[in-house]
C-alpha cells in the first residue's frame, strides 16, 4: 500500500473539497434564486465562507501534525542527550580501568619495588582487569540482545544448589555495613529446573550487585518462591530507592535514575536492560517496586518447568583424579594465551602438548592414541579451528574437544558443538573456568 506525504493529502483535500463546493452550491444558488444580482452577492458570501471553513478545518490539521512533528524532535534531541551521556559514560568506564592496568604494569617494570607494592600492584591490575571485561561484556550482551542474536540453552539443574551458590559468591564480596539474606521457599526438597542456568544466574548477578551498589548500609535479600504455573524470584534491598517516574525508563540501556546519589556510583548503566532482555527470552516479566528511600524490591518470573525430587546424596569427585586426564592437546597459535594456558595445566599437575596452528593439531591426533582431551582455539593459520575439528573426529570420535576462541559476538558456541566439539569457553577466561571445563569433560 502507497502512503501519501502529508502535503499531498492538503492539497488534494483541499481541490477536493474546492471543487465539490463550487459545483453543488452554484446548482443549489440557481435553484433557489433567480435575481442574477442577488446570485452575485450571494456567489461572495459563499466563497468567503468556503475560506473561513477551510481556513479553521487546515488549521486544526497543521496544528495536529506539528504537534507531532514537534514531540518527535524533541524525542530525538531526549535521545541524541541519552546517547551523548551513555557514550560519556561507557568512555570514563573503559579509561578508568584502563588507567589501573596501564599505570600499574608500567611501575612493575621499575627495579626497587618491595613484594608488598608487586603484590598490591597486581591485585590493582587484576581488579581493573576484571572491571574493564564487566563493561565489555555488558555492552556485548546489550548488542546481542537488540539484534536477536542471543540463543537460550536449556539444561536441568538444581535450583536449590543453584541459589546458594549464587548467595554464596555475593556473600563473600560484601561490605562491611551489608549482609545479605537467602530466602528460598523451595529448600525443603531438590527442584530440578529446565532453563538456561547461564541467562539466570546473569539476572541474579546483576540485581544483586545493583542492590549492594545502592546499599550504603543495612540488608539485601534473594527470594525464590513458586506463584501457581511460574517461578517468582526477587531482590530486596533497605537502599537509597527509586523514584517512581524512573520505575519503566530504568530498563532501558540509556537510562539512568540519575539522582544526586547516584552520580558519584560507577557502572555502565546496562545492567537492568541486561535482565529485562533475558527475562525476556526466558519467557518471563520483571518489574520493581520501590519509592526513594524505602529501598526497591525487583521481581522477575519465568515458567516453572521443574519437577520435585527426592534429595540425594552425590559422591563428589576427587579433584585432582579428574583433573589428570590423558596428556591435553593445546591447540593455540598466540604465545601469550598458550603461555597462561600452560601454567593453568602445570599448577594442575596436567601433561599437555602443543599445536600452533589446526594442521599441527591434526597431526598430533594422527600420532598420538592417547590424548585425553583437547583444547582448540578456533581461530589459528594454516588451518582453522573448526576445519580441524572435522578432521580430528574422523580419527578420533570420542576424544572431548573444548573450542576456546575470542569471538564473542554471534552463534559461536552453536557453531562448534555442531562441528563436533563437546564444550566452548569463551576469551578471556579464570583459570577456575577452564579447570571446571576439563573436569566436566573428562568424567
Amino acid at each position: 500500500m502507497v502512503k501519501v506525504k502529508f502535503e499531498y493529502k492538503i492539497l488534494i483535500s483541499y481541490l477536493l473539497i474546492g471543487g465539490l463546493w463550487i459545483t453543488f452550491s452554484d446548482q443549489l444558488a440557481k435553484k433557489i434564486i433567480s435575481d442574477p444580482n442577488y446570485l452575485t452577492e450571494i456567489q461572495t458570501y459563499k466563497g468567503w465562507f468556503y475560506v473561513l471553513v477551510t481556513g479553521i478545518l487546515f488549521y486544526f490539521l497543521l496544528k495536529k501534525h506539528l504537534i507531532k512533528i514537534r514531540n518527535a524532535e524533541k524525542k530525538a534531541r531526549e535521545s541524541d542527550q541519552l546517547k551523548t551521556a551513555f557514550l560519556q559514560n561507557i568512555s570514563h568506564e573503559i579509561r578508568t580501568p584502563m588507567n589501573g592496568i596501564v599505570g600499574f604494569a608500567g611501575l612493575l617494570k621499575e627495579n626497587d619495588l618491595t613484594k608488598d607494592q608487586k603484590e598490591m600492584y597486581l591485585d590493582i591490575i587484576t581488579k581493573s582487569s576484571d572491571q574493564l571485561l564487566n563493561v565489555v561484556n555488558d555492552v556485548l550482551d546489550v548488542s546481542l540482545i537488540d539484534s536477536g542474536n542471543v540463543i537460550i540453552n536449556k539444561t536441568q539443574f538444581n535450583l536449590n544448589e543453584f541459589l546458594e551458590q549464587i548467595y554464596s559468591v555475593h556473600g563473600t564480596i560484601l561490605r562491611k555495613n551489608i549482609s545479605l539474606r537467602l530466602n528460598n521457599t523451595l529448600s525443603g526438597s531438590d527442584h530440578i529446573v529446565f532453563s538456561d542456568r547461564v541467562k539466570l544466574g546473569q539476572i541474579l548477578d546483576n540485581l544483586i550487585s545493583n542492590a549492594i551498589k545502592y546499599t550504603p548500609k543495612g540488608e539485601v535479600e534473594l527470594g525464590c518462591e513458586t506463584k501457581e504455573d511460574r517461578l517468582l524470584f526477587y531482590v530486596k534491598d533497605s537502599g537509597i530507592g527509586i523514584a517512581p517516574e524512573y520505575h519503566e525508563k530504568i530498563f532501558d540501556r540509556f537510562h539512568r535514575a540519575e539522582i544526586e546519589t547516584t552520580k558519584t556510583i560507577g557502572g555502565a548503566g546496562l545492567g537492568l536492560a541486561i535482565c529485562r532482555g533475558n527475562v525476556n527470552l526466558l519467557g518471563g516479566d520483571i518489574w520493581v517496586e520501590s519509592n526513594l528511600g524505602i529501598g526497591s524490591k525487583f521481581y522477575f518470573t519465568i515458567p516453572g518447568d521443574f519437577v520435585v525430587q527426592k534429595p540425594t546424596v552425590e559422591e563428589k569427585a576427587d579433584l585432582n583424579s579428574v583433573l589428570r586426564p590423558g596428556c591435553v592437546l593445546v591447540a593455540e597459535d598466540e604465545e601469550y594465551n598458550f603461555l597462561y594456558i600452560s601454567r593453568i595445566l602445570n599448577d594442575a599437575g596436567i601433561d599437555f602438548l602443543r599445536a600452533k596452528n589446526g594442521q599441527e593439531a591434526v597431526d598430533i591426533c594422527r600420532k598420538n592414541a592417547n590424548l585425553g582431551l583437547i583444547l582448540m582455539d578456533i581461530k589459528m593459520p594454516v588451518l582453522n579451528g573448526y576445519e580441524a575439528v572435522k578432521i580430528i573426529r574422523g580419527l578420533h570420535n570420542k576424544i572431548p574437544i573444548i573450542a576456546q576462541t575470542a569471538f564473542a559476538i554471534g552463534n559461536e558456541k552453536k557453531k562448534a558443538l555442531n562441528v563436533g566439539c563437546n564444550d566452548y569457553i569463551a576469551k578471556p577466561f579464570k583459570r577456575e573456568e577452564l579447570l571446571n571445563k576439563i573436569r566436566e569433560n573428562t568424567r
